[in-house]
């Protein structure tokens, strides 16, 4: 029987390998460069740090994981494209540019994650799609249920508010053939957090084919939006004095009917809550929100009626 010798590449992998359990066992620490035809490979459950350093890539070079890994965060993540092997809910720590953009996978086969803090791919918006975001992007491979992460440098609040007001509306849209299509079904993406800091997860009931795109960002499901529309369609809401001055003591609305348990809630422009009213109480079709202490400027009001949602903006003068 032959025995195969191994090639400088295995050696480099085993070098690795040895690297990261010394570390995990003696708890030193240091930054981390993955060269050329190199791998390092972090199994999961391991006590791995790297000084609070992010890890370097090589173009040719293999940061990998196994399915089920938890390391990572805003002071160590991997600078590239980071892949996990095998299945089950992984954390892929992957950032770009000083950002931390970590993908959490459901995957039922191996997968990998690369964050791009620049402008996606051009194209048009997809039947479903309203509006696509501008300033970052993944890649992605795999099948799984995806939650991508947003924060202050997102934009999230002017791609909302710019498009029909609804939080909810946020998506994860897919870039193929010119195309950006949402990588679920319509109103399937569940949004957590607020217009500053939050994420965006698939539909957790059917896992999406993510080779089958390019690229993947946040976009705005046109459903939704239709549906947010709906809410002043059918109740009337309307704010009565806007723009509104600083001595008045109300934002003064108007609905079309008595309606039961109307919410409101009011955000300044950097998408930040302000006040929130759980009952509006109307009278004759008339209501007021105290506004005590706003400043002059933009603000957004968000109402909530039997699980609708509509956004209007109001300036305070």
């Amino acid at each position: 029987m032959k025995l195969k010798l191994p090639n400088t590449s295995d050696f480099l992998n085993l070098s690795l390998l040895i690297t990261g359990f010394l570390l995990s066992q003696t708890g030193l620490a240091q930054s981390l460069y993955v060269g050329a035809e190199a791998e390092f490979y972090l199994p999961k459950n391991v006590n791995f740090t790297t000084s609070n350093t992010v890890v370097e890539l090589d173009v040719a070079g293999i940061f990998s994981v196994e399915a089920g890994n938890t390391w990572g965060s805003s002071q160590e993540y991997v600078n590239g494209k980071v892949t996990a092997y095998g299945s089950g809910v992984s954390l892929l720590p992957t950032g770009d540019n000083g950002v931390y953009a970590p993908v959490t996978l459901d995957h039922t086969t191996d997968a990998s994650a690369t964050y791009v803090n620049a402008s996606p791919l051009a194209g048009s918006n997809g039947t479903d799609v309203d509006a696509v975001g501008s300033v970052e992007y993944w890649e992605l491979t795999g099948t799984g249920v995806v939650t991508l992460p947003y924060n202050e440098n997102s934009e999230i609040t002017a791609l909302v508010n710019n498009n029909g007001g609804a939080l909810s509306a946020l998506a994860i849209v897919g870039h193929n053939g010119g195309v950006w299509d949402l990588i679920s079904t319509t109103n399937s993406n569940t949004v957590s957090g607020d217009l500053l800091n939050g994420e965006v997860t698939s539909d957790s009931g059917n896992p999406a084919n993510l080779d089958g795109f390019d690229q993947f960002t946040f976009g705005i499901d046109h459903q939704i939006v239709l549906a947010v529309n709906d809410l002043f369609l059918t109740t009337g809401i309307s704010l009565l004095s806007n723009p509104v001055k600083t001595e008045e003591s109300n934002i003064q609305i108007m609905a079309s009917g008595e309606l039961v348990d109307l919410k409101a809630s009011i955000y300044d422009i950097n998408g930040r809550l302000i006040k929130s009213f759980d009952k509006i109480e109307l009278n004759l079709g008339l209501g007021n929100l105290p506004k005590s202490n706003l400043k002059s400027g933009l603000y957004f009001v968000k109402f909530e009626h039997e699980g609708k949602q509509g956004i209007k903006k109001v300036l305070i003068e």
